[in-house]
């Protein structure tokens, strides 16, 4: 039984079966898992010929099975479904203000303050008063203080923890 949904519809502007279909397949990619991968690691709860038939929009998926199947894979269920579009969170170097940083009371910032602590280390930097790191480490950082990376650098500037230059009159 073929399921494609309204893919022809143009009041239809949620996610269509083929969305569907291909992010089941790119998440199961992701893991660098073949059909047969997916049926052993779940010791047969979910066989290869069936999630092959939900990658090929062969069959219906029901909302009790893709909550399991994003459970089995450890994703939330938007991304299962592809209804949330990846988006590239933009967040420039990150210089801090490692003074602030230190005196910081605030518990919500002990795994910021290890994290510069561990950089400093690394570096051997232990007199300086800023702090730059890569954007790439935005994502670690944002996962170590537990909120979204694209609310890491306004999240850090409310808190005063980034350096800024003083501003020329």
């Amino acid at each position: 039984m073929n399921t494609h949904s309204h893919t022809n519809d143009p009041l239809s502007d949620g996610p269509t079966i083929e969305a569907l279909a291909a992010s089941i397949r790119r998440i199961r990619k992701s893991k660098g898992w073949t059909l047969k991968d997916v049926e052993e690691a779940s010791a047969g709860k979910w066989k290869a010929v069936v999630i092959g038939s939900y990658e090929r929009c062969d069959r219906a998926l029901s909302l009790n099975k893709a909550i399991a199947l994003a459970a089995f894979y450890k994703v939330p269920l938007d991304e299962l479904l592809g209804i949330t579009p990846p988006h590239e969170v933009k967040v420039d170097r990150l210089t801090f203000d490692i003074r602030r940083v230190k005196d910081s009371r605030e518990p919500s910032l002990i795994s910021l303050q290890r994290f510069i602590t561990g950089v400093c280390s690394a570096r051997r930097d232990w007199n300086g008063e800023i702090l730059s790191v890569r954007a790439s480490d935005s994502l670690a950082l944002a996962a170590a203080l537990q909120i979204p990376a694209s609310q890491l650098q306004a999240g850090l500037e409310s808190y005063g923890l980034l350096f800024t230059t003083p501003k020329k009159a």
